[in-house]
């Protein structure tokens, strides 16, 4: 074997080595590299004026982390997430007004006790007369001394029992609109359970694919690397001009500015996963589920029908209906009468050993005859927010369908953009490795390398965005469908 057809396979291995794998692995992510160590500040030439760069240290991006699951990630977020929590305390609070609402339906029994000292003034005052001499003469005067006055305790006590017999239908209605409101709230929090699962799973996926396109920029700039490398050695020898190098260390530092803008992505996606397990935000995940191509539901039209069936928002609009039903009835009880009774023991004595019990009872009767319209009003009112839930339920049906459907358009698109990324990258790989023949016979040109490195760096990126997006409408589907998840009970 010549030298120069030795010296091709050796930079044609190279360059093959620094490709990424076929498109049939590129559903497993790379192993992800170490974090990088501090680099060497970069020292412009002199005369360039530019300044130095100061040395920054790196931030961890991925590597050794907590490893997790898409499963336990979702559980995580579950339990942690403040969001959730929130909703939670809001069905709290909700089965705790429904608790007073039906404390109406129990009688009250009240105990009530008082002491009075008061003064009894006495039956005859004590008269006194007499004169007193002013200037010699004699003044006559009258006076009255009362006697100590006598006390005489009072002891009161009395127990009663109140029960309404007849409230118009109010408390039946008040403890329907708190049992609705409950219904309604447990519908929500399931939603809103729902949106941080998809939230949750999309991080997930997010950080997965920040990963993949570390690795594939990692892949470029060792390509690159290799390019600047064979191409020095020949700038060395003479068979290329100077300007092949500089094209190819041109393309180096463009590769290696997007390793650093993907890095970044990778810290951020990090943060934000973080964010939604209620982790600190400098905890690294490793990603224990790769993203993979699983089948696709057959069915649109079924999946339709599923989440008009499943969805909890469609609950939640129900239970608002029914909740403004009872509200109607509730306002129209302002004109129907309302029938209570009362009674029990009274003791009312200043001798505690001698204290007769008496007893007290009373049936009241309260009946509206005018109000001025309110309770029209409140009818009128309490009709109009039925009209305004009725129309809720409609338009959340629309919402549901069109979710669906979308979420099926983008993966239907996920999956003919992924099959059209992966022949696009076997096409670059197979043009680079034509591009390295070619220049190191002699005649391909270095541009030609080049754009071959940039046309095989953007199919991988395309391949790892088309596997996530394809991931995320399976995702979205699943919460458009109403798909149940565990949830811890509210």
């Amino acid at each position: 074997m010549s030298p120069r057809v030795h010296r091709c396979a050796v930079v044609l291995a190279c360059a093959m080595l620094a490709l990424p794998a076929a498109p049939a692995a590129a559903q497993q992510p790379p192993p992800a590299p170490p974090t990088p160590a501090p680099t060497t500040p970069y020292t412009p030439p002199s005369g360039s004026g530019l300044p130095a760069v100061p040395p920054v240290p790196p931030i961890p991006t991925i590597g050794a982390g907590r490893s997790l699951s898409v499963t336990d990630a979702v559980a995580l977020a579950l339990q942690q997430n403040y969001t959730i929590q929130q909703a939670a305390l809001t069905v709290a609070l909700d089965r705790a007004s429904l608790a007073q609402a039906m404390a109406g339906f129990w009688p009250t029994v009240q105990f009530k006790a008082s002491y009075t000292d008061q003064t009894q003034a006495p039956a005859n005052a004590v008269p006194i007369q007499g004169t007193f001499l002013i200037g010699g003469a004699p003044v006559p005067f009258n006076a009255t001394i009362a006697l100590p006055s006598s006390q005489f305790p009072q002891y009161a006590g009395s127990l009663s029992l109140t029960y309404p017999l007849y409230t118009g239908n109010a408390l039946q209605d008040q403890v329907e609109i708190a049992r609705q409101k409950v219904i309604s709230d447990q519908a929500a929090f399931a939603a809103q359970a729902a949106t941080i699962v998809l939230q949750t799973r999309q991080a997930y996926y997010n950080v997965e694919a920040a990963q993949a396109q570390v690795a594939a920029a990692q892949r470029a700039v060792d390509a690159s690397r290799e390019n600047v490398r064979v191409t020095q050695a020949q700038v060395n020898v003479g068979t290329q001009p100077e300007f092949s190098l500089l094209q190819a260390q041109t393309q180096l530092a463009s590769a290696q500015q997007t390793l650093s803008q993907q890095k970044a992505n990778a810290v951020q996606a990090q943060y934000n996963l973080a964010i939604l397990l209620n982790l600190p935000q400098s905890t690294i995940v490793t990603p224990a589920t790769p993203l993979g191509l699983p089948a696709p539901p057959p069915d649109l039209n079924a999946l339709v029908q599923t989440g008009l069936q499943q969805r909890p928002e469609l609950q939640q609009a129900r239970a608002n209906i029914a909740g403004a039903q009872a509200a109607i009835d509730l306002a129209k009880a302002g004109l129907r009468p309302n029938i209570s009774v009362s009674g029990g023991p009274f003791i009312q004595t200043s001798n505690l050993s001698n204290a007769p019990v008496d007893w007290t009872g009373a049936i009241a009767l309260t009946l509206t005859i005018f109000d001025g319209g309110l309770t029209k009003a409140k009818v009128q009112a309490a009709q109009t927010q039925l009209q305004q839930a009725q129309v809720s339920e409609r338009q959340t049906e629309q919402s549901i369908e069109s979710q669906v459907r979308t979420a099926y358009l983008n993966l239907q698109q996920a999956a003919e953009q992924l099959a059209s990324a992966e022949a696009g990258l076997v096409s670059s790989r197979e043009q680079l490795r034509i591009a390295n023949v070619r220049f190191q016979a002699g005649v391909g040109t270095q541009l030609d390398v080049v754009n071959a490195i940039q046309a095989v760096a953007s199919a991988d990126s395309s391949v790892i965005t088309a596997e996530y997006n394809y991931n995320l409408a399976l995702a979205q589907i699943d919460q458009a469908t109403g798909t149940p998840v565990q949830v811890p009970r509210p």
